[in-house]
């Protein structure tokens, strides 16, 4: 009997054990070929002039969790450049730019650079003109926010003693901008539809009149 108790006691405490422990993330690219984003990065204090403050990611390319992407920088001393490469979500994208897409509370993702981290939470928020679902979490002290369902960092927030930097997503093709909430194409329907409903309305009166 003693020895039933202790096997379901070790059976129980391995099970809070194991329901404790963060599972790491199996990868998935939230990207395709032809998908863009542009960030606009914006400082206070005195930030270098080799600081970049327009960045332009266009994906060229996925392979399993491999991205090959172009990356136009503009800089605040007025200088540019376009580099390629191709990287890999399973060791971890430059700067973070991109995560595995469909993280929530509580996933954990490996970045070679920093580790693991842990998603800290989501909510709701509007960025490039629509209403997304985003996971957050802070890395080396870094603020830094994701779409959920694409992985790709939404925004950035950063102090040193010198300066502060804020990065956003100014313009993608990843969603479309809404109109009063709504996709573009619902709202053209609905818009459609009341047209449609009034001119009806009035046909009817008209109709009546006569």
């Amino acid at each position: 009997m003693n020895k039933r108790l202790s096997l379901l006691a070790f059976y129980l405490i391995s099970l809070s054990v194991v329901s404790s422990v963060t599972v790491l993330a199996e990868s998935a690219v939230g990207v395709k070929e032809g998908d863009w984003i542009e960030y606009t990065i914006t400082y206070t204090g005195s930030p270098a002039t080799q600081f970049p403050e327009w960045i332009r990611i266009e994906i060229k390319n996925v392979q399993g969790t491999g991205i090959t992407a172009d990356v136009i920088v503009e800089r605040l001393d007025g200088s540019s450049n376009t580099s390629s490469g191709t990287f890999d979500l399973d060791i971890g994208v430059p700067d973070l730019l991109a995560i595995s897409a469909n993280l929530d509370t509580g996933d954990e993702f490996y970045h070679e650079d920093y580790g693991n981290t842990v998603i800290a939470g989501t909510e709701d928020e509007t960025y490039a003109g629509a209403k997304r679902t985003v996971v957050y979490a802070t890395v080396n002290r870094i603020e830094l926010r994701w779409d959920k369902a694409t992985g790709i960092l939404l925004q950035s927030d950063q102090s040193t003693d010198n300066f502060t930097q804020n990065l956003r997503v100014d313009k993608t093709n990843l969603w479309q901008t809404q109109i009063f909430g709504l996709d573009p194409t619902l709202f053209y329907v609905a818009v459609v539809g009341i047209i449609v409903i009034i001119a009806f309305v009035t046909f009817s009166l008209i109709r009546r009149r006569k």
